[in-house]
């Protein structure tokens, strides 16, 4: 019971701590609105994050965050390292639909593959990251080269589906990871052979990689809610279409 009792206690302060997101600062009605807590219950916790340094009473009576909080935000930028995100992310991704699995970012007009995961299949889609490669028609290129933080927010997750188009033999998914304010992060891809791809389900893949991207956008601070929506598949013109 007291176990329960602290986790709840604990919940509760999250949530008045993330009444703060957006906003510099906060009146006791605001919190208790957001958090759907009551006013009585709101101040305890207060107290508690006052007397923590994690917030301050400003003159007006309004609440905002304290420097105990910006000390661990610095805390965390200075010891932030993405691979240990990302790459745990790509390797469960690559369990999950056995294909390989990448994360690219953009560099000017270039596409560039910081991070990847061979699939565990004997035949699979395989190359080294660190790799250059023009913002082509391929599902990466166009997650880097059009998606925008807006249409995340205004429609659930863009899957971009492409084939032949890097090479003749590949068919790939991408979408967009999202960090800090909606600022675009990179791509998440899943690749493999065009006929594996083509045979899969296609639902079942964009499921997977809207799920692996959320999660990571969450972890890079996207002002994101914490379950995954929907997503949208968009066919990209394969090499064979863009030839006739």
């Amino acid at each position: 019971m007291l176990k329960t009792q602290g986790v709840a206690t604990v919940q509760r302060t999250l949530a008045i701590l993330d009444s703060f997101i957006g906003s510099g600062t906060r009146s006791l009605a605001e919190i208790a609105k957001i958090t759907g807590l009551a006013k009585p219950t709101v101040m305890r916790s207060l107290v508690s994050l006052y007397e923590a340094g994690y917030v301050v009473r400003l003159s007006d009576g309004r609440y905002a965050l304290g420097a105990k909080t910006f000390q661990l935000g610095s805390t965390y930028r200075a010891n932030f390292n993405l691979e240990h995100h990302v790459l745990p992310a790509l390797q469960q991704l690559s369990e999950q639909t056995l294909e390989s699995s990448a994360f690219h970012v953009r560099e000017r007009d270039q596409r560039l593959c910081l991070f990847r995961v061979d699939s565990p299949q004997l035949v699979r889609d395989v190359a080294r990251p660190a790799n250059l490669a023009p913002l082509d028609l391929t599902s990466t290129g166009q997650v880097l080269s059009t998606a925008h933080w807006a249409d995340r927010i205004g429609g659930g997750a863009q899957i971009f589906v492409s084939s032949g188009v890097y090479d003749t033999v590949t068919a790939s998914l991408s979408t967009a990871v999202f960090g800090h304010e909606g600022a675009l992060v990179g791509a998440m891809t899943v690749s493999g052979p065009i006929e594996r791809i083509r045979q899969a389900d296609l639902e079942a893949l964009a499921s997977r990689l809207t799920d692996a991207s959320h999660r990571l956008s969450l972890v890079l601070g996207a002002p994101l809610p914490r379950e995954s929506g929907g997503s949208r598949i968009i066919n990209l013109p394969s090499a064979e279409t863009s030839a006739r």
